[in-house]
Formats: structure tokens, C-alpha cells, sequence
């Protein structure tokens, strides 16, 4: 029976712990044969250090008291080599259970444990948090940075649903797409979509980006999570933005070209916070300078849209409320037509295609302007002189 087993060394010992059986597969993992090792002890497979501190007396002390006792220690070959093995002693007792013996069983997991470090090793070393998820959403491993950016302990992690870590309005939601997942799992990188909130001890939330891999062991299917915060990234992003809209804001000033006249170059995408903005401000350049022609040039706008009409409509209308007559400068050949093929009704809107031309045209009409009030004014006179 002993020698059927080869996946493990199964060594039959007195109660003081001397040989009486030697498995083959207790041969091949030690090097020592049977009549090596039959009547030695079997601390011959400890190290010196375990000898001298007595360790296999406490080994048998606590099996007899078990009745089986599983521990892992390093044993020693016949060459020297260390080994650790998973150990196992269970006694063998007689009609009146008293001890006659142990059963002593030596799996070498050397190899296994090497492996096991070397993937604890790189989760550690991993830059980001870290979390093995089972088949049951129940959390199986973490690292250190997991602790320090959830701000757990992994103990209060490891057997806890990964929804702890998420907010508990998304709870519900999450513990839908974690079962998708794992009914099909598939790699899913960083920056793929996966931008959730996460939530600390504390209970503050924040950003995170999420990249899911899946795992098969002998333990059946697990998933590893790597989780990073991106917190500053989104406020780099969010003051990369202001600063767009800063500049965007700053090029677009309203500019008094002559008396009377100013002209309002837009650059970039107009969206409804911008086109506010170059309202407001035209329509106080307007009240500042009194002035009656505005000059509206989109040639430096990227696309016409009729988000984009609609916001020049509201910005013409702004300024014939106070008295000023707008035209629409730079309107390209194919600005013209998206417009028309949109159904963009700019109404009366007088339009030209370059800032030169629309410059003649605001002269023509303050000429006209001037001429008109003139004329009005000598009616008005000849009318008072009656």
C-alpha cells in the first residue's frame, strides 16, 4: 500500500519516531533507501537547527494529541539539498487507542511554494492595486496597494464581495456586469471603457480605471482586477480643459475695427457655455462703444451645425436689440452648402465671404446710416422752421 503512492512519501514510524516502513516514493524524494533509514530516526530528514531544538518530539506530541497533525517545514535530502515539504502525521492506534505509531506523509512543495512566492513577489511589486476575485465575486487576494488606496487591511478584504469597494448606489448594478464577466470572460486592458468609482474605508469616492484578466487555476476560474486611481489624471484633463476654454475665450475678443464697427473672429467649436459668453461680451462692447455694425467672422469655426446657427441667431438677434446690424463674414463655399443642406434659415442675415468684403459692406452701411439720419434731420428742421 505504501509503495502504490507515488505522488507523495508515506513512511510508517515508531512512537519515538524511529522507521519501520520506507515507501519507494519516500526513496526517491529523500535519496535515502529503506535500509538506509529503517530503525534510524526519522529526524535525520530535519535540519540541525530542528534537532537540537527537539522539534520532532513536539511533531509527535501534537499528532498523539490531534490524532493528526499538517504542518509545512524544510527537511533535508541525503546530499544536503533543503526541501520543503507539507507534512502530515496521523498515529495509528490499537483496540484501547493507545499511540503504537505514525503514519508520516511528505509531499515536496518546494517547487509550488517557489511559484507561489514568485507570483505573491510580483503582485506586490505590482504599480497597481491588485485584487484576485473567486468564482463567487468573494475576494481571494490582495496587495499592498490595495490597502493604501481603499485605506483596508487585506484581512478585513479576503472572503468579502468586490462590492465593498464599490459605492453602494452602483452596488446593484456592478454585481450584474462582475456575472457577465464571468459567464464570459475575455481580457479587458486598461483604458478600455471600464471607468468606475471606487470608495475607501472612509467612505470618500473616487475615479478609477479598471482592467480585468481572467485566471484558470486548479481552483477553477478567478479574476484579476488591476484598479488604478485617476483622480489627478481627471483634474489634469478637467484644468486642461478650462485652460482650452481660457484660450479659446481669449481669442475670440471684440474688436473696434473703426468708429462704429467691431468685429467679433470666432475660432474653434461654439457650444451653447462659449456662445453665451461672446454674446455677452459683444453685447457689452456694443453698449460701451454705441456701436451699429457687428461683424460676426466664422472663418476659423471648424463646422456649421445647427446647434451653431441656432447660437449665431441668438447672437444676432442679441445685437439688433441694441441697435446693431451683424453681418457673417468667412462663410466658405462648403459651409454654405452644409448649411443649406441642414435647412439653416440665417433670415435676413447679410453674410459675405471675407473679413475685407464684410469691412466694405459695414462702411457702406454706416454711409447709408449717416445718410438716412441726415436726411431725417433736415426734414425734422424744415418741419420746426414751418
Amino acid at each position: 500500500m505504501l509503495d502504490a503512492v507515488t505522488d507523495q512519501a508515506l513512511i510508517k514510524i515508531s512512537p519515538s519516531g524511529q522507521v519501520v516502513r520506507w515507501s519507494r516514493a519516500a526513496a526517491s524524494m529523500t535519496g535515502y533507501t529503506g535500509a538506509e533509514m529503517v530503525g534510524r530516526s526519522v529526524s535525520v530528514l530535519h535540519t540541525a537547527e530542528d534537532r537540537d531544538a527537539g522539534l520532532l518530539d513536539q511533531e509527535l506530541a501534537a499528532a498523539s494529541k490531534e490524532r493528526r497533525w499538517s504542518f509545512e517545514g524544510w527537511r533535508i535530502r541525503k546530499g544536503g539539498e533543503r526541501f520543503l515539504a507539507r507534512v502530515a502525521l496521523t498515529p495509528v492506534l490499537d483496540e484501547e487507542g493507545a499511540v503504537t505509531g505514525f503514519v508520516l506523509a511528505l509531499r515536496d512543495v518546494t517547487e509550488s511554494a517557489r511559484a507561489e512566492s514568485l507570483f505573491h513577489g510580483l503582485l506586490e511589486s505590482a504599480p497597481d492595486a491588485m485584487v484576485i476575485v473567486g468564482p463567487d465575486g468573494r475576494i481571494v487576494l490582495v496587495n499592498r496597494q490595495t490597502e493604501t488606496l481603499f485605506g483596508f487591511d487585506r484581512g478585513e478584504l479576503v472572503g468579502r464581495e468586490i462590492e465593498v469597494l464599490v459605492p453602494p448606489r452602483y452596488r446593484d448594478r456592478h454585481v450584474g456586469h462582475r456575472n457577465g464577466f464571468l459567464t464570459g470572460p475575455r481580457l479587458r486592458p486598461m483604458g478600455a471603457g471600464l471607468q468606475l468609482s471606487g470608495m475607501r474605508r472612509d467612505g470618500t469616492e473616487f475615479p478609477l480605471e479598471i482592467s480585468l484578466s481572467p485566471l484558470q487555476t486548479a481552483d477553477g476560474l478567478l479574476v484579476a482586477a488591476a484598479i488604478r486611481d485617476v483622480t489627478e489624471r481627471r483634474e489634469t484633463e478637467q484644468r486642461l480643459q478650462r485652460q482650452r476654454d481660457e484660450i479659446l475665450e481669449l481669442s475670440t475678443p471684440v474688436i473696434q475695427v473703426w468708429d462704429k464697427v467691431l468685429a467679433l473672429p470666432i475660432i474653434g467649436t461654439l457650444d451653447t457655455l462659449r456662445a453665451t459668453r461672446l454674446t455677452e461680451g459683444l453685447l457689452e462692447k456694443i453698449a460701451q462703444t454705441q456701436a451699429e455694425v457687428a461683424i460676426l467672422d466664422i472663418s476659423g469655426v471648424p463646422t456649421i451645425d445647427t446647434q451653431v446657427a441656432q447660437h449665431l441667431l441668438k447672437t444676432v438677434q442679441a445685437a439688433a436689440l441694441m441697435g446693431a446690424v451683424s453681418i457673417l463674414s468667412g462663410v466658405r463655399p462648403e459651409t454654405a452648402q452644409s448649411m443649406v443642406h441642414l435647412g439653416i434659415d440665417m433670415g435676413r442675415l447679410r453674410s459675405r465671404n471675407t473679413l475685407q468684403d464684410a469691412l466694405q459692406l459695414a462702411l457702406a452701411l454706416l454711409a447709408e446710416r449717416a445718410g438716412t439720419a441726415e436726411t431725417a434731420t433736415r426734414a425734422l428742421s424744415m418741419g420746426g422752421s414751418l
